[in-house]
């Protein structure tokens, strides 16, 4: 074996060892077990001005979390881009006592779930049809 033979092989090795190294980085959770699910995509709804939007699509919410100040009531409206029906109720925790019952908006349809003003602590949320889909509502301040 000629030496420009082993480096274009050593090369190759390398490329494919960092390919395979950085699709399984890629494709690793990393979630915390102690969290529900995480029916959603993961990423964050803030409520602004005492509203926050979500989305379903593909039986997921886009958000697997919603950040909320204490003592304030809010609504979340919820946009259905799925077939499917879907609504977003708050619990105490999973399983836990319901505290808001969001409405069910069928496929293509908004619909607006009131949430009362909360004490801070995390709850969590959940469509009532498809408990997969589901997060934490996390109250501040």
């Amino acid at each position: 074996m000629t030496s420009a033979s082993f480096a274009l092989r050593r090369g190759a090795l390398l490329s494919l060892s960092l390919i395979v190294g950085v699709t399984l980085a890629a494709c690793s959770g990393g979630t915390d077990p102690s969290e529900p699910d995480g029916g959603g995509t993961g990423g964050t709804a803030t409520v602004v001005d005492g509203a926050a939007e979500i989305s379903a699509d593909d039986l997921e919410f886009n958000v697997s979390t919603i950040e909320a100040t204490a003592g304030e009531a809010f609504t979340i409206t919820l946009v259905n881009n799925d077939s499917a029906p879907h609504n977003i109720s708050i619990y105490t925790e999973e399983g836990g006592q319901a505290l808001e019952l969001g409405p069910t908006g069928e496929g293509g349809q908004t619909v607006v779930t009131e949430v009362d003003a909360l004490e801070p602590g995390t709850y969590y949320f959940v469509c009532d049809i498809h408990t997969e889909m589901n997060g934490t509502l996390v109250v501040s301040g």
